[in-house]
This record gives structure tokens, C-alpha cells and sequence, in this order.
């Protein structure tokens, strides 16, 4: 049986619709030189374009290209026409897409390509492989467009945000991302303070106070946990030279008393049967108990020997 063989087609410019998502990564110098390529030499990447059940083209690759053959007056143009219908027509027509993006570098775009690539059902991992790239670095460009405030979305399109910096900006939430992207800026904040300063907002334990202050002073946060990450190797230098901090303490006794208190609640109903398996384990645990009884009252009375208890 004869196979379908997409062939080159004669087609009008004006019947292909662009495709935004392509747009979004051809800038104003990559259509300049493109249409300076073509009225020296002709087309030297041939378009494609998918056709959809109501007869229309889409762009599927070559969105220079149609950008500088209409700004040129061009009214007919050489394309590659592929089916775009059913499963299979989708896929290649994602595939195609993604394909371009090695040609077409632009993290907005990528991220709107990869989207409606993972929208389509087209697993990450064949994503990853096709464009040879790792999952977090899909990961990380899909939350460009899934995840960014539409603000700071728009300040990387224009050019005043790094891509790189709004994929940690993309991981504050939604309602500070402006404010502290706006800051960023004009601070002049590289990546790797960006990444800090967005990985201490996001800490369960960080303070309110200091979680403004990232916000609206990142440059004293930065110094101000600078000073909380040297408090904590002073921490840990004096753990190891045996001095215990109160809040390990602290934490250590109410997990204590938890433990306890399941246990008081469980042994009950352990029957004559079952009692035996727990009696080695139940008796190193009453010699731990005199053991720490015998600390604590030492801190409970200290200067005194022994302690006497009621019967």
C-alpha cells in the first residue's frame, strides 16, 4: 500500500493564520534578517503549516518566515501541508511545534508549546527526550505561563526580567510576585539571591516580619538571614562541643510526652497473650524511664540527693 507522503504546495500567505504561540518567541531583529535572507536567496527553511478539519491553515513552523514574506508584499509562498486531524495529526502536529523551538529559542514561548503539549496528553517524558532536556527544566518553563503573575509575565515578554529569574519568582505566591519582581529589578538582584531570597519566603518557619522585608528590602533580608544561616552554625558548632539548644529541648520533651501518652493509652489493652513479646522491650524501657527520672529531678531539686515520692 501506497504511504501518504506530505509534499511542498504552492499556497496563498494570506490563507495560513499565524500562530501566537511561535510569535511569542520572533523578535523584531530575527524577521529583519529573515527578510533580508529571502530577497537575496530565497526561502531556505520551508514552512509548514497543518490543515484543521474546517479547511484552514495553521503555522505549525516557519513563523519568521511568514512574518517577513507578508511585511515583503508576498502573495504566494512554497509549504509543507500536513494533516492536523484526529490523534495522530495532533501529536504531529505538537511534535512539530516543540521541534521548533531548537531553532526558535524563547522561554515564553517554550513554556506555552510545553503546556499545550502536556494539555494534549503528550507525556513529559517523551517532551524530555524529544527536546533533550531535563524534567525540572520543563517543569520550570511551564510554570512561566501556568504560574506567574500576568504582570511579571509581561515584564519578561518585554525583555526587563530575566526568564531564569521569573521561573524562582513563579514559586512566591501569586500575590507578591509584582511587588517583589518590581523590586528585584531595580535593585539589580542576580539569580542566585533571587533563588535565596524565594527559598526563605517559602520556609514554613520564616517570620512574617522577614517575609515583608524579602518583599520590600530583599538586600537587608539578604544580610538579615545571612546573620540567622551564621547563628545557626554557631548552633551547631556548640552542639558538638555539647552545649544543647533550649528548643531542642523544648521539642524533645513534648515528643516525649506524646509517645508517652499513646503509650498509656495502648498497654491497657494488650492481652495476657500478646504480653509476653513485649517484655524485653518493656523492661529496657522502664530502665530508660529511672534513668531519665533520675536527671530530671536532679534539675527539678538540684543541690538534693534523692527525692522521696508518696506510696
Amino acid at each position: 500500500m501506497a504511504k501518504n507522503i506530505n509534499k511542498v504546495k504552492e499556497i496563498d500567505v494570506a490563507t495560513v493564520a499565524g500562530n501566537k504561540t511561535l510569535a511569542a518567541g520572533v523578535d523584531r531583529r530575527a524577521v529583519e534578517r529573515c527578510k533580508d535572507t529571502i530577497e537575496k536567496l530565497g526561502i531556505l527553511h520551508t514552512p509548514v503549516v497543518g490543515a484543521t478539519p474546517g479547511g484552514n491553515l495553521l503555522l505549525l513552523s516557519g513563523q519568521c518566515e511568514l512574518t517577513a514574506l507578508r511585511e515583503l508584499g508576498v502573495k504566494k509562498m512554497d509549504a509543507i501541508e500536513v494533516d492536523v486531524t484526529g490523534d495522530a495529526g495532533v501529536r504531529a502536529k505538537l511534535s512539530l511545534l516543540l521541534i521548533s523551538l531548537k531553532d526558535m529559542p524563547g522561554a515564553l514561548c517554550e513554556g506555552l508549546l510545553l503546556q499545550e503539549a502536556v494539555g494534549a496528553g503528550v507525556p513529559r517524558s517523551e517532551i524530555q527526550t524529544m527536546l533533550g532536556k531535563s524534567a525540572s527544566w520543563v517543569s520550570n518553563r511551564i510554570s512561566l505561563v501556568t504560574r506567574l503573575d500576568v504582570n511579571v509575565y509581561e515584564m519578561v515578554r518585554s525583555g526587563l526580567f530575566d526568564p531564569r529569574s521569573a521561573e524562582e519568582v513563579a514559586r512566591l505566591p501569586a500575590e507578591v510576585q509584582f511587588a517583589f519582581a518590581e523590586t528585584a529589578v531595580r535593585e539589580g538582584l542576580p539569580k542566585s539571591a533571587i533563588e535565596s531570597l524565594v527559598a526563605g519566603y517559602n520556609d514554613e518557619t520564616c517570620p512574617d516580619a522577614v517575609k515583608a522585608q524579602i518583599i520590600s528590602d530583599p538586600r537587608s533580608a539578604i544580610r538579615r538571614m545571612a546573620d540567622r544561616r551564621r547563628a545557626v552554625d554557631a548552633d551547631s558548632q556548640g552542639r558538638r562541643k555539647g552545649r544543647v539548644p533550649p528548643h531542642d529541648v523544648d521539642r524533645c520533651i513534648k515528643s516525649a510526652r506524646e509517645q508517652i501518652a499513646k503509650l498509656r493509652h495502648m498497654l491497657p489493652y494488650v492481652t495476657p497473650i500478646e504480653a509476653p513479646q513485649y517484655n524485653g522491650a518493656l523492661n529496657e524501657l522502664e530502665a530508660d524511664i529511672l534513668a531519665l527520672l533520675t536527671t530530671v529531678r536532679g534539675l527539678l531539686y538540684p543541690g538534693k540527693k534523692e527525692v522521696g515520692h508518696s506510696a
